[in-house]
């Protein structure tokens, strides 16, 4: 539990005086994700904690223990006017809703609140107004949408989103919700968070800013050169965005000045392209929206297709996509209507009316990807129409 690999176990000298607010929000199948994180997460003498769980209102919770038996750090039930404290985890009440102000937690009746379900978006809006770039939210497992529009107000204040990964999760509601958004640094599991969060932090870019501000002729040639390996513009990206990323990359090369990291962009191409992937966050899946792809499959698709002649052209074009999974998901669901149709005619040979599905923006090795994402971990993915995936997709040549 209090180790990491590749994580120095000394938490001082990696974030020094800097107090950072980690809030995880969860609600249905968030107790294993929980326990998940906690066991990869080694004791932090700067960091606070705060889960909000949605909890049953006719029972004590039990989620105090439970979560004392997945760390070292110690956790507290919280209550009115507690001050946070560092190296310590904090787990909201059942019937009360909780928010921060000047490092004090402040308790209300449920009750008292009209918005339903909604716990983790009133601390994390309150905990964005406290605490600004020092917060951190955590989305995990669970039905809904709540912390969906508290992330904003987190990153609006220069914070930091994780999301757990739909594909581990029991429940994926939140963490496709929060997805949706565009709002998420990392998609990860939640064992793979802890080290996630230590690498921010550890990028904190004292050598890449000057009196505040990066070097915009720098900045400039670095996106010059990412587009010119790459193809890809990033100058709409948001700043401190970037400025992670290059901490990141330049703390796996060895750098500390952005300088030095410039002259190796210079004198590298392959460098560039792996910072032009970091520069990406994958928010795709496939069938993200199901309720938005039920209505296409049932009332979008079949009327187009009804309006087209026999061997007329039915194009689809998709731009933004990522890796490219929205636009094979509408692939899919047309190739499926074109089989389950009675009055368009089978070929001979039964071969499949769609001939052909591509994506703008997705090309080369995102490409290539799909057909590994397609059923990640050999575990079927299923769609709305309750097909298997591996079915549309070959293996690797």
């Amino acid at each position: 539990m209090d180790t990491l690999n590749g994580i120095d176990k000394q938490p001082n000298e990696i974030i020094k005086n800097d107090h950072y607010i980690v809030a995880i929000g969860a609600s249905a199948g968030g107790l294993e994700a929980i326990h998940d994180f906690f066991d990869h997460m080694p004791d932090s003498g700067n960091l606070s904690f705060i889960i909000i769980q949605h909890l049953s209102s006719d029972h004590k919770s039990l989620l105090v223990e439970l979560v004392s038996k997945h760390t070292h750090m110690r956790v507290f039930e919280a209550e009115h006017n507690m001050e946070l404290r560092r190296q310590c985890v904090y787990v909201i009440p059942n019937n009360k809703v909780m928010t921060v102000k000047d490092g004090m937690l402040h308790l209300a009746n449920k009750s008292d609140i009209r918005a339903p379900n909604a716990a983790i978006d009133i601390f994390l809006h309150s905990l964005a107004k406290d605490k600004k770039n020092k917060a951190i939210a955590v989305i995990l497992s669970g039905t809904g949408s709540d912390g969906t529009r508290g992330i904003q107000s987190i990153k609006a204040e220069g914070g930091i989103v994780l999301v757990q990964d739909p594909l581990t999760a029991k429940f994926d509601g939140m963490p496709h919700s929060a997805i949706a958004t565009g709002k998420v640094d990392s998609i990860l599991s939640p064992q793979q968070m802890p080290e996630e969060i230590y690498a921010i932090l550890k990028e904190t870019p004292v050598h890449i800013l000057r009196n505040g501000t990066i070097d915009a002729h720098l900045l400039d040639e670095i996106y010059r050169l990412v587009s010119k390996s790459s193809g890809f513009d990033f100058n709409q990206y948001k700043t401190a965005t970037i400025i992670r990323r290059l901490g990141k990359r330049m703390m796996q090369n060895g750098l500390t000045e952005l300088d030095d990291y410039v002259h190796l962009l210079h004198t590298n191409e392959q460098e560039a392209r792996e910072l032009s992937k970091d520069f990406l966050i994958n928010v795709t899946s496939f069938f993200r929206d199901k309720q938005a792809y039920e209505i296409i499959a049932r009332k979008v698709i079949p009327s187009i297709v009804h309006q087209k002649a026999e061997n007329d052209t039915l194009k689809v074009w998709v731009i933004a996509c990522s890796t490219g999974e929205e636009a094979y998901s509408l692939a899919i669901l047309i190739d499926q209507h074109l089989h389950a149709d009675q009055r368009l005619p089978r070929r001979r040979g039964g071969a499949r009316p769609l001939r052909r599905a591509g994506a703008l923006g997705c090309s080369g090795p995102r490409a290539a990807a799909l057909r590994r994402t397609a059923d990640p971990g050999g575990r079927a993915v299923i769609t709305p129409q309750n097909c298997s995936l591996r079915s549309h997709f070959r293996g690797d040549p």
